[in-house]
């Protein structure tokens, strides 16, 4: 929204001022040439010179002005020069035979000089309205003007109105179920803020709707086995009466019922995270010492886990979001590393990586974007315990804490090696 105020701005400050001073500079140098070709008052001036010439040889010159106002309407009077003032810069040209012309609001007076009788000869002309003559380029211009304007305005439209076309049309396909919708955006966008956040709330919708269907499928998956239990160790208690047998059936019904509950409250944990972060206020963490904690919790176990902190790291988000995502990744290390586990901490630049490998079997390459999604589990993770959500929430968490998370092979342990990167680090 600055781009678009500035740019608004930018476009009416040249136009004003670049049409503006070309139609000016094109009135100025029109008048000037008006003047040189044309002036108004050149035939008063012939006429006054020639009076005043013929005065300086008439030896009754009140009379012969008698006479012309008897034959001509222009006012025409003759007074003594002593009483005519004039300063010293304007004697020397006045005297040398120039007409002196004063403007008034009401009328034009030319003076000539008649030296022999020690006169001033005055013509009183009626105003030339030079105005008259320009009024309709004036007009003419001041329309170009804001015709200008209006053009200039309209080219910056354009692109404007083009791009509020292309949100519309994409919103309307997206509203229509097309969830891979997406907004292209042009670095010289006016909106580019507005279809940047719409393009992030699109892929989170989209993110939404695809895990709904997959906690949906995995739900029906993973609740049928239990149930299916439950029902069957139901229909054995009632036929038996073994109070043994019973026991059994018992024990087997609260694991499954236990199992349920574990499957609910990942479910419930995993459709809060967004939730949950949205209400949360995100402060300042010191990433090194929860790593130190979440490696704390587990460091008695037969797995050798390197950690060692280096230098301070410093997170913007949620300590308990954080937690999960490292005890989630560091679960996952536990699960599958075969002896040894690495954590450690990179600072490059404004960016902050947290790294976790282990020398593990690994993470096949076209597998990896798929662990990613809620309830989906590697080649080997059937023989061992979980739904397949770790991953899944700690991609979350990354999403939610503007962090990206990558999966790749250990160059120093020849496992799998997680990459958060986070650009929230000071």
């Amino acid at each position: 929204m600055p781009k678009l105020t500035l740019s608004l701005l930018l476009v009416i400050l040249v136009a004003v001022i670049g049409i503006g001073g070309v139609l000016d500079n094109f009135f100025n140098q029109y008048q000037t040439q008006l003047s040189k070709e044309s002036d108004e008052l050149s035939a008063y001036r012939q006429l006054g010179k020639s009076l005043a010439s013929t005065l300086d040889k008439h030896q009754n010159a009140q009379q012969f002005i008698a006479n012309w106002q008897q034959e001509s309407k222009l006012s025409v009077t003759l007074a003594q020069l002593d009483d005519f003032f004039l300063p010293d810069s304007l004697k020397q040209s006045f005297y040398g035979g120039e007409p002196l012309v004063f403007e008034t609001d009401n009328s034009i007076s030319m003076h000539f000089i008649v030296p022999s009788q020690k006169s001033v000869l005055i013509f009183n002309i009626p105003p030339v309205v030079k105005e008259s003559r320009n009024s309709a380029l004036q007009l003419l211009l001041t329309g170009v003007f804001y015709l200008g304007i209006l053009m200039m305005v309209l080219i910056w439209l354009y692109p404007l109105i083009k791009q509020l076309r292309q949100l519309r049309q994409t919103t309307k396909a997206f509203g229509e179920g097309q969830l891979k919708q997406r907004i292209n955006i042009n670095s010289t966008s006016y909106i580019a803020s507005i279809e940047n956040e719409f393009n992030r709330m699109a892929q989170r919708i989209e993110t939404l709707i695809s895990d709904n269907k997959l906690l949906s499928d995995a739900v029906a998956h993973d609740l049928r086995t239990p149930l299916a239990r439950l029902r069957f160790g139901i229909e054995i208690l009632q036929e038996t009466e073994k109070p043994e047998t019973r026991e059994k059936y018992q024990r087997h019904l609260s694991r499954d019922i236990d199992e349920m509950e574990r499957l609910v409250n990942v479910l419930l944990n995993y459709a809060r995270i967004e939730q949950s972060m949205m209400a949360v206020e995100q402060q300042s963490i010191d990433l090194n010492a929860l790593v130190g904690q979440c490696v704390g919790a587990v460091a008695d176990g037969d797995k050798v886990i390197n950690w060692h902190a280096t230098g301070a790291a410093t997170v913007t988000g949620d300590a308990n979001y954080l937690s999960m995502l490292i005890n989630n990744l560091l679960g996952n290390a536990l699960q599958y590393a075969d002896n040894e586990i690495t954590l450690m901490i990179a600072q490059s630049g404004t960016r902050l990586q947290f790294i976790i490998s282990d020398d593990g079997p690994g993470i096949a390459k076209e597998k990896r974007s798929e662990l990613l999604k809620p309830f989906m589990r590697g080649e080997q993770a059937h023989e061992k315990p979980g739904y397949g959500m770790g991953l899944a929430i700690v991609s979350r968490i990354a999403q939610l804490h503007d962090a990206k998370l990558v999966i790749s092979d250990s160059v120093e342990l020849g496992g799998a090696e997680f990459c958060v990167t986070f650009n929230q680090s000071i």
